[in-house]
């Protein structure tokens, strides 16, 4: 894989405008290694990592993305996603360290998403959610340890 910094990926005034666009007129799953926006692709959306979702009142600003995007610099750098949208219903901004999955390991996405407790994964070449079973919460008890999701999420992502 290619090595970029993230830091330069990210805040690039054309892509920052773009995705804080984006989030707030429903979400984006973005690459900042590959500076690829995966909406409207062949891969599933999963947030492994619960421990790292931040949720904000109102809509996104480029802020708020530059500064998550630096929290979890250590995970984007190993390819993860941006993964953020908007709900208007209670007026407020999601933020997860996404892993992008081929619709051809459906079954084993589920799986890891099972793993870290996830509410619903996202079909994103048919922008549909994806049930899970979970609560969204971060539970030592209830989730995987990190590095296995971690090894697991790195695996099913071909890294």
């Amino acid at each position: 894989m290619k090595s970029k910094n993230v830091e330069h990926s990210v805040i690039k005034n054309r892509v920052l405008r773009k995705l804080v666009m984006q989030i707030n007129k429903g979400g984006v799953t973005y690459s900042p290694l590959l500076d690829k926006d995966y909406s409207g692709t062949q891969y599933l959306a999963i947030s492994p990592f619960p421990e790292r979702s931040q949720i904000f009142t109102g809509r996104a600003t480029g802020k708020m993305v530059m500064g998550y995007c630096e929290k979890n610099k250590d995970l984007l750098e190993k390819g993860f996603s941006l993964g953020s949208w908007f709900n208007p219903d209670n007026g407020k901004t999601y933020f997860d360290v996404a892993t992008t999955i081929s619709v051809e390991k459906q079954t084993e996405a589920i799986t890891l998403g099972k793993h870290a407790n996830q509410i619903a994964g996202f079909n994103l070449s048919e922008f549909q959610d994806i049930q899970l079973g979970g609560t969204g919460e971060f539970n030592d008890s209830l989730v995987t340890p990190f590095e296995e999701r971690l090894e697991e999420a790195l695996t099913l992502m071909g890294n």
